[in-house]
Formats: C-alpha cells, sequence, structure tokens
C-alpha cells in the first residue's frame, strides 16, 4: 500500500469525506492507515475550540489511534477557500507546514489525505493541493462528478499516479484501483 493517498475534489459537497471515511474503514480491514485533513474552514465554535465537520467524522473512526488535533491541525470559522481564510486571519500557513504536521503523524502508518477543494485549488500561501501532492510524492483519488475533465488537467501538471472515480458508492472497486497502481 502506498504511503500517502490523497484525496481531491473539484467543489464543496462533492463527496470527499464520504467517500474518504468509507475508504479509511475498508483499508483499515487491512493496513492501519490514518487520516489528515491539513485544514479546514467553516468550523463552528464550541467554547473556546474550533469544531471541524469533516475533520470530526474521520476521527470518529480513529479516535483511539490519533487525536482530533494530529488528524486537523488548522482550523477557521469563515466558510472560505483555506488562503482567504488564512490571509483574513493573518496567519502564516504553507505547504511545508502541512508536511512537517504529516510527517509527525506518518512516521511508521500511511495516511490517507483530504485536500480542500480541487486539485488546483488553493491550500496554502504558497500554493495549491497539487502542489503537496507532489511534494509528499501521493498517489491522488480523484473525484468527478462534473462536466471538468479534471483528469487530463491535472496531467498536465504531474505524473502522480491518479484514481480516478465518479461513483461514491463502490469503495471496494476504488480500492482495487488502488491496489494495481502498485
Amino acid at each position: 500500500m502506498p504511503k500517502y493517498l490523497f484525496l481531491t475534489g473539484t467543489n464543496t459537497d462533492v463527496g470527499k469525506t464520504f467517500i474518504g471515511t468509507k475508504l479509511i474503514k475498508e483499508l483499515n480491514k487491512k493496513y492501519n492507515y490514518l487520516a489528515f485533513k491539513p485544514i479546514e474552514t467553516g468550523c463552528r465554535k464550541k467554547g473556546s475550540k474550533l469544531i471541524p465537520a469533516d475533520s470530526s467524522k474521520y476521527h470518529s473512526i480513529l479516535s483511539k489511534v490519533m487525536t482530533l488535533d494530529a488528524l486537523n491541525p488548522f482550523r477557521f470559522v469563515p466558510p472560505v477557500s483555506p488562503y482567504l481564510a488564512i490571509k483574513r486571519a493573518r496567519k502564516r500557513i504553507y505547504i511545508k507546514d502541512y508536511c512537517e504536521k504529516l510527517k509527525m503523524i506518518s512516521k511508521d502508518a500511511p495516511v490517507l489525505l483530504e485536500g480542500a477543494g480541487g486539485a488546483f485549488s488553493p491550500l496554502a500561501l504558497d500554493g495549491l493541493n497539487i502542489d503537496l501532492m507532489k511534494m509528499i510524492k501521493s498517489i491522488n483519488i480523484l473525484q468527478k462528478k462534473n462536466d471538468m475533465d479534471n483528469l487530463k488537467e491535472i496531467k498536465k501538471y504531474t505524473d502522480i499516479p491518479i484514481v480516478n472515480y465518479t461513483k461514491i458508492s463502490d469503495i471496494k472497486t476504488i480500492k482495487n484501483k488502488i491496489n494495481k497502481i502498485l
């Protein structure tokens, strides 16, 4: 199994978290995958804490093996792009910051990462989801639910192996496609 699987899909509510949580459950029948969602916006405030909706779904599956803070280190309230949330909060968060956090949790374990938006969505002040994918040499799991040819576009910029899917119901097929890449 690959060290890093990166789940991406253009737009909000296309099913990244839905497929990611199902995939974690399926992969963990044989492997011990962790999850990592480096940044989440649109978090709800509960006292002094920010509660991330998507990351909390992964955490409910993995709470015995990792903390929510390790799974999702950067959180913001406004439901805007990560880049805009970072700028508005006057923070300095770069792709290397995500890599450092990822290395801390992934010492011996493979990790499923969920990006924010599509491959070309801004993820930090200095880069996009695809920049993080390339830096960590992940296999990209691409959710295609619209008329855009995301697969063709991604292939213009990188030779990262890509598993493309359109149906969010067949997790075993996605897992088999991942296994074929190896």
